[in-house]
């Protein structure tokens, strides 16, 4: 069974139980399978799931897509919406929560299987592409107020609070980008941000938390922050906050 585990949002029962099979036997997980939006929230209280099947119109507070807006406040985790709604109206909504897929109601198993397999293949590159690194431990003994200390194999490496320049949210994993290399560090960036001193770090957008004191220039047409040669995106919500804390508002 793979590491993969796919978070079902669904109150059909029909098209739980088909997505759950289907998931399954393409060799992944269920972490959980729900109904409304308040269980969802707690299922990924418990873990951060690594992909999550949607419906837009569930039971509950929210529909799919507010919810899908609260995770993403918190969580890169990508969405694939499952809808029976085609209007255009929904469509726009949808979009602006940046799902990885739409799937339309009624579907077969090789659409659903398709769309799965993209996001997972993007995932899989996305994690070798970052492991330049080997896959870290974040030590949590070993922080103090200027460093903290990330474990390789057999190895305690010291980094910095200084010397990263950003960090970027990768599902349950971070890649931490300092001045020399970057690492790739077993633990959410809802966790890490409370465990990083705030004097350094700000949010640009939901999957980026940027040391202001390495931020070199602003561009506000492209919406991007540069870091030397490095560029980091600055989302339309985040831009005043982060702004105000370069003194720039």
């Amino acid at each position: 069974m793979s590491d993969f585990h796919f978070l079902i949002v669904e109150d059909e029962e029909l098209y739980a139980t088909k997505l759950e099979m289907l998931v399954e036997k393409l060799g992944y997980s269920v972490q959980a399978q729900v109904d409304n939006s308040a269980d969802a929230l707690t299922e990924i209280q418990k873990q951060i799931p690594d992909i999550i099947l949607m419906d837009i119109n569930i039971e509950g507070e929210y529909d799919g897509i507010e919810l899908a807006d609260m995770i993403h406040q918190k969580h890169a985790v990508p969405i694939i919406f499952i809808t029976s709604l085609e209007d255009e109206r929904t469509f726009k909504r949808a979009s602006r929560t940046g799902p990885v897929g739409f799937i339309i109601k009624p579907f077969n198993d090789i659409q659903l299987q398709r769309s799965v397999e993209i996001v997972l293949k993007h995932l899989h590159q996305n994690l070798a592409n970052s492991s330049v690194e080997d896959s870290s431990e974040w030590k949590e003994d070993l922080v103090s107020q200027k460093e903290f200390f990330i474990k390789t194999r057999n190895q305690l490496e010291k980094v910095v609070f200084t010397d990263i320049l950003f960090v970027e949210a990768d599902g349950r994993y971070c890649k931490i980008q300092t001045l020399k290399k970057k690492y790739l560090v077993r633990i959410p960036m809802s966790e890490l941000i409370g465990k990083l001193p705030a004097n350094y770090f700000q949010q640009s957008h939901r999957s980026f938390l940027v040391n202001i004191e390495k931020v070199s220039s602003v561009n506000l047409q492209d919406n991007i922050l540069l870091l030397g040669d490095m560029h980091v995106p600055l989302s339309i919500r985040k831009q005043e906050a982060f702004l105000q804390r370069l003194n720039l508002l």
